[in-house]
């Protein structure tokens, strides 16, 4: 009698704790339940660059008078530009954007003003450049006199406006002159590129544009990605029938795209390892545009 006493209260007692800890779960699960989800932490937007650069009285007039056009320090905002960054103005002409960068980037930064876009002739503007950047105290300006002068992945931001179609004639191409970008930015890094627009295809000689479509082609073909691209320099009035040589290119119809080199732990860099990987185990089994005078 006894016994069976014994025994009914262990089976109680086994019931009770296994009701207990169903409880405790169900407790656990709605206490998880009500808890709200944690929202993703949002990264902080890039600081405004500071707009007073543009009174920098060592600027010269000339170049003063074109910044309401230009829209430089929009464009340096779009592309992601900060103080401290290491950036490369490609084929300078007068140093219009050098200057700014110079005194944007700060002391923290560096700017590498590339001469060498164009690897035939004579730097029209290497002497008044050399002079600006002594002259004005852009200490932190280093003019290089061609891509090869660049140490590989150096650079955060690489800038070119205005120059890049020149590559036709007067280097080894436009697709050497992306490939040579691509290999002086660090992965991660971007590329803006500013041009003045046309309808035609491919490189215009006659109006001495190039075709957006043709330059996305070529930049992706470097290996970059086409990250965004901006209206902020169009305009409208521009039909595309001239140079702009005598009107001042940087009044065109221009556009603006900004390219981005793959970090080190992009997709691209996936593929190739799982490539490596599938390799292991198949082995195991068995201006002056021309010369400065559009960039100036």
């Amino acid at each position: 009698m006894h016994k069976r006493y014994r025994w009914l209260n262990a089976a109680f007692a086994m019931l009770l704790l296994l009701g207990l800890a169903a409880a405790g779960c169900a407790g656990v699960e709605e206490e998880e339940e009500a808890m709200p989800a944690e929202e993703p932490v949002a990264e902080p937007a890039p600081a405004a660059l500071d707009r007073s650069v543009l009174e920098d009285e060592t600027r010269p007039e000339d170049e003063v008078a074109q910044d309401t056009s230009r829209k430089a320090i929009d464009v340096y905002e779009f592309l992601g530009l900060q103080p401290g960054m290491s950036v490369a103005d490609v084929w300078p002409g007068g140093g219009y954007n050098t200057h700014l960068l110079s005194r944007l980037v700060g002391a923290e930064g560096k700017v590498h003003a590339i001469m060498g876009f164009y690897t035939a002739g004579e730097f029209a503007t290497l002497e008044p450049l050399t002079a600006r950047v002594a002259d004005a105290h852009l200490d932190n300006v280093e003019i290089v006199l061609a891509f090869d002068d660049m140490e590989p992945d150096t650079v955060d931001l690489a800038i070119t406006v205005r120059n890049y179609h020149d590559q036709e004639d007067l280097s080894d191409g436009r697709q050497a002159a992306a490939d040579s970008l691509y290999q002086i930015v660090k992965p991660g890094g971007v590329v803006g590129i500013v041009e003045v627009a046309t309808d035609r295809e491919g490189w215009d000689t006659e109006t001495h544009r190039l075709n957006e479509a043709t330059v996305i082609e070529e930049f992706i073909a470097a290996g970059f990605a086409l990250e965004d691209r901006s209206d902020m320099l169009a305009n409208p009035e521009d039909d595309h029938s001239t140079t702009g040589f005598t009107e001042g290119r940087h009044t065109m119809d221009r556009y603006l795209l900004k390219f981005r080199k793959p970090d080190a732990g992009g997709e691209g860099d996936d593929e190739s390892e799982d490539e490596g990987d599938d390799e292991s185990e198949d082995e195991s089994d068995d201006e002056n545009d021309d010369e400065g005078t559009d960039e100036s």
